[in-house]
């Protein structure tokens, strides 16, 4: 009896022993730190950046990836902590804001009336790896389109698109990257927005 009774205790035990994978979370953050001073058209001109344009699988927290040419997996221990077009949308939005080229730049989620809408549509975000999965490397691809906004026309657009090698094949090394080669483009856009205003 005093068996029986010693094996439930330890299987209690070990039960509530149980550990659980811990999720690291991983922000998407422009590095705003070193911004070139911008001689701008649009410094008396307001802005309003609308939400960024995705495909769905950057409308969930789930870090994927992409393996050779087809095979698409998503990282059980990693995740990004904020839906990654609400951060790239924020991302443009204090950038813009920082680099002082608009009077004035509001998110989506304002009220208030602007000269001009920037949009932005994302083609790709991704982390990519060979066939061995020993190396990987990540693509930013945004196109974005300065719509007038008494006349609802697009009066310029520009694509962008960096691909840059990771230091090391994982999610970490993936998102260090992401983040430098996102910073990267919002910094040529703000230049190229910067001569855009009419």
């Amino acid at each position: 009896m005093k068996r029986i009774l010693l094996s439930l205790a330890l299987l209690f035990f070990a039960g509530c022993s149980t550990t659980y994978p811990v999720i690291t979370e991983y922000r998407i953050e422009t590095d705003r730190g070193n911004l070139d001073t911008i001689v701008s058209r649009c410094e008396k001109k307001s802005l309003t950046v609308a939400q960024v344009f995705v495909s769905s699988s950057l409308m969930s927290k789930k870090m994927k990836y992409i393996v050779g040419k087809y095979k698409e997996y998503a990282y059980n221990h990693s995740e990004w902590a904020e839906n990654p077009n609400r951060a790239i949308t924020d991302e443009i939005v204090q950038l813009l804001q920082a680099s002082h080229v608009f009077k004035t730049v509001d998110s989506y989620k304002s009220f208030s009336r602007s000269d001009y809408t920037l949009e932005s549509r994302v083609d790709d975000f991704s982390q990519y790896f060979s066939e061995d999965e020993k190396s990987s490397f990540v693509v930013v691809d945004i196109t974005f389109s300065l719509i007038d906004n008494k006349s609802a026309k697009v009066i310029a657009s520009k694509h962008i698109k960096k691909i840059m090698n990771t230091k090391t094949a994982n999610a970490a090394s993936g998102v260090a990257a992401l983040n430098e080669a996102l910073t990267e483009t919002l910094s040529e856009m703000s230049k190229w927005i910067a001569g855009s205003c009419q």
